[in-house]
């Protein structure tokens, strides 16, 4: 990644972290009742209200876009480790079934040695 590239997508991020903060939202709150303080200046708060829009939306777009990709990483970190974790449970299912079935037939083995070994009754 350049260093313009590194440069422009921390700043994104750093721009979307601070404009979605609750203070952000308190100074613009506090900027909405500027023109009822200060009539005159309407006009020139309604400029610089439309050109902080103009520079902020793209600038978010990109810091949106970054932390995306942040969080698409993680999920696919995740789906890949569950997945892992996946294919050893059925690995070890497998290896259950087979020490089952080898338990089993060990155990119809030995019920017949038993078998053989315990006299038949003799009728009387």
């Amino acid at each position: 990644m350049s260093r313009v590239t590194d440069f422009n997508e921390r700043l994104g991020v750093r721009a979307t972290r601070i404009f979605g903060s609750m203070w952000t939202t308190y100074g613009f709150f506090a900027y909405g009742f500027l023109p009822v303080i200060f009539p005159a200046w309407m006009a020139t708060l309604l400029y610089w209200s439309n050109s902080v829009q103009l520079w902020s939306l793209p600038l978010l777009m990109v810091g949106q876009m970054v932390m995306g990709r942040a969080g698409e990483r993680q999920a696919r970190e995740t789906h890949d480790a569950v997945m892992e974790e996946r294919q050893l449970l059925l690995e070890d299912r497998e290896l259950l079934r087979q020490e089952l079935a080898e338990e089993q037939a060990q155990r119809k083995q030995l019920a017949e040695l038993v078998a053989s070994l315990v006299p038949a009754a003799a009728p009387e």
